[in-house]
């Protein structure tokens, strides 16, 4: 297996939300070829991961997932009966029937090979996968009409939660003192629409909740409960320019998130619409589930400018990097945070050159 390793400054404009995409192709170099273009396009939400050989797609998918698997018609008519399950575009080198294009995902037999199950492909597509037929795809289209192709079949294209009004940031960072939850409590006042949520996700907060609201929270969240946007009513301090969900008083429950969860979450509060801004103040050590950045539209890491700072916030990326969120490591917007009381003129002057104009 192999992806190119990327971290570029991230450049506005993308959600964080990532996909992984396997290729599997005997064609090594056009297999790479297209690695390389998914994997250096910032524009996309897909981290693609290369296959040399089928026991190296095996072996991967026996401890690991992919969300799509795009590999070439012969080797996925070798090998459909171990894809059960696993969502596959199939790449043909023949275009669908009576067209100039195949540049669309569609279903195996809709036009492709002159509507015949040529090859068995049709046969194979409709008993893999518990009885899902594949998407098929010409493979010589150029690579960003498969990205795109790819993108809107697995509806990844605009998420639910990217609007224009309803903004979720994560707030994390592996240094200490370098501005984190004053920045958090900023990026929420800086909200002139609805108002801004705080949600306290630190290891150890030095401010005392004794009503544990966020660990009722997540635990609300893990049973997806009806009555979660009622609880989170009920318990929320509104302050002068933005609004406390809580502080954690043990971590240990945060490390239960995953994504879904986060998601469900935003998901939640999204469709309520008290708020128009959701910032997470993250403690590193909180998260088991890395996964969980992804969930969030932006991820903003405060940093310092000494060396030391520097080879923890390198450690992080690399942390990311060998949990395969490579694309979440390189969309942080890095800041470093003036020393400047939260709302104040001079600290939301700073989120509008340095996080807002990135978005």
């Amino acid at each position: 297996m192999n992806e190119i390793d990327v971290f570029d400054e991230f450049d506005g404009g993308e959600t964080i939300q990532q996909y992984k995409v396997g290729i599997y192709d005997d064609d090594k170099a056009y297999m790479m070829s297209l690695m390389n273009h998914i994997n250096s396009d910032r524009g996309n939400p897909f981290l693609a991961l290369a296959f040399s050989g089928r026991d190296e797609l095996q072996g991967y998918l026996r401890a690991n997932s992919l969300d799509i698997l795009l590999i070439d018609e012969k080797l996925y008519v070798d090998i459909w009966q171990e894809l059960r399950g696993q969502r596959c575009v199939v790449l043909s080198g023949k275009r669908p029937a009576g067209t100039d294009s195949g540049s669309e995902i569609s279903k195996y037999g809709e036009g492709w090979f002159g509507g015949s199950a040529e090859s068995g492909s049709l046969e194979y597509g409709e008993q893999s996968g518990g009885g899902n037929v594949p998407g098929v795809l010409f493979k010589y289209s150029k690579a960003r009409d498969i990205v795109r192709a790819v993108m809107k079949y697995m509806d990844a294209d605009v998420p639910e939660r990217r609007r224009k009004l309803f903004r979720s940031y994560g707030v994390i960072s592996p240094v200490g003192r370098c501005g984190k939850t004053k920045l958090a409590i900023s990026l929420c006042m800086n909200d002139e629409v609805r108002g801004g949520l705080y949600i306290g996700l630190e290891e150890f907060s030095s401010f005392e909740d004794r009503e544990d609201v966020v660990s009722n929270v997540i635990y609300l969240i893990k049973e997806r409960s009806d009555g979660f946007t009622d609880y989170v009513g009920e318990n929320t301090v509104q302050l002068d320019d933005y609004s406390v969900l809580g502080y954690m008083r043990s971590y240990l429950d945060a490390m239960e998130l995953d994504r879904s969860d986060v998601e469900w979450m935003l998901e939640q509060l999204r469709v309520w619409g008290r708020y128009t801004t959701i910032v997470l103040d993250i403690g590193q050590a909180v998260l088991k589930d890395l996964s969980v950045l992804s969930a969030l539209d932006v991820i903003v890491v405060p940093e310092l400018p000494d060396e030391q700072s520097q080879e923890k916030i390198r450690t992080f990326e690399r942390l990311l990097e060998s949990e395969e969120l490579g694309k979440v490591a390189k969309r942080m917007k890095r800041v470093r945070v003036p020393d400047a009381a939260p709302g104040s003129a001079e600290m939301i002057r700073f989120i509008e050159s340095q996080v807002m104009d990135k978005w």
